[in-house]
């Protein structure tokens, strides 16, 4: 079994990342996968800790955003992100000296109110990050390419592919760390 295939728990997610999550305790309404939000048994006795929703405006997110930086994904089965993409996201973050309260993670499927000027009213970003998703769609003004990082009034883009194709190619990886070491500074 290489790396690739070690699956941790929730509950060990919590301690080893306590301090890049964006809270360790439950507090607002529970999200995330479907089976989790049925059983608030696991959240209340801490088995399973999840951040509360977060409402400046009509659009949901996860974080604080408190870097602007804005984080788009499209996941149709996840309120946010599955585990698996959401600890590899946050390893990225962790790379990148940033984490889950520096950025506004939103998934653009479960949001009807995604557009370019809702986003920019609500999240002020600097940093605007698409994994898996097109631009085009929540009608930004500007095609972005994969991994060519787009200035535009004032705010710069990334655009690739989803985390979880990401996660499963290296060459895909290089290409991100290669664009995230410029847009960040590491």
């Amino acid at each position: 079994m290489g790396l690739d295939d070690i699956n941790i728990s929730p509950f060990l997610v919590e301690k080893l990342y306590k301090n890049s999550l964006i809270e360790t305790t439950v507090s607002g309404n529970v999200i995330g996968n479907e089976d989790i939000a049925k059983d608030e048994s696991l959240v209340k006795s801490k088995q399973i800790v999840i951040a509360p929703q977060n409402y400046l405006g009509n659009i949901k997110f996860l974080g604080k955003n408190a870097k602007n930086i804005v984080v788009l994904v499209d996941e149709k089965m996840h309120a946010f992100l599955g585990d698996d993409e959401l600890s590899f996201l946050i390893n990225i973050f962790n790379a990148c000296a940033i984490n889950m309260q520096d950025v506004a993670l939103v998934n653009v499927c479960s949001n009807a109110e995604v557009e370019y000027e809702n986003l920019n009213a609500q999240f002020a970003p600097v940093i605007v990050l698409f994994f898996g998703t097109e631009p085009q769609l929540v009608g930004y003004p500007v095609q972005i390419p994969a991994y060519k990082i787009q200035k535009y009034n004032g705010q710069q883009y990334l655009c690739a592919p989803s985390l979880q194709k990401i996660a499963a190619d290296k060459e895909e990886k290089k290409k991100l760390w290669l664009c995230l070491k410029e847009i960040f500074g590491v």
